[in-house]
């Protein structure tokens, strides 16, 4: 991913994050994981230890990204976003129909806080199954209260 296009990623976390989360965790969670986990910083972090991010465009315009880090028996997908705007045209189910190729063989496994309602849905009608629930502590007292779902594709 070139240093342009890490900064479309940036643009569009900034522009998603907040829109998602916001109603869920609220501002002062939004803005923490946004400086300590989708800086741009972190996402090239990430992309050095290996994970994969692709934008995704839409009439030649960005419109959400999305990135997982491979392993030999399982995807796991750790980011999927979409603009709003964009939300239930298709973009999403074009996504996991290259997610289901990737991973033929595998599983796919993601996490997904407990009150996205609306991501959870998605994931369900995709095929995914709730395997267990979680908490991590992230820092500064702020809880990721999250399920983790897993498509067996194996």
């Amino acid at each position: 991913m070139t240093k342009d296009q890490m900064r479309i990623v940036d643009q569009l976390v900034k522009d998603i994050w907040p829109e998602i989360y916001t109603p869920i965790i609220g501002t002062e969670q939004v803005n923490y994981m946004l400086e300590t986990y989708q800086s741009l910083e972190n996402i090239k972090k990430e992309i050095a230890q290996g994970d994969q991010y692709f934008i995704l465009m839409a009439d030649d315009q960005p419109v959400g990204y999305t990135a997982y880090r491979a392993s030999s028996d399982e995807i796991y997908l750790s980011k999927l976003y979409l603009s709003e705007r964009t939300r239930g045209q298709g973009y999403g189910k074009q996504v996991f129909a290259w997610y289901d190729q990737l991973a033929a063989g595998k599983k796919i496994r993601l996490n997904v806080n407990k009150y996205n309602q609306r991501a959870i849905a998605v994931y369900e009608h995709q095929g995914f199954q709730c395997v267990e629930a979680c908490q991590n502590d992230i820092g500064q007292g702020y809880i990721m209260d999250d399920y983790v779902y897993l498509k067996d594709l194996s």
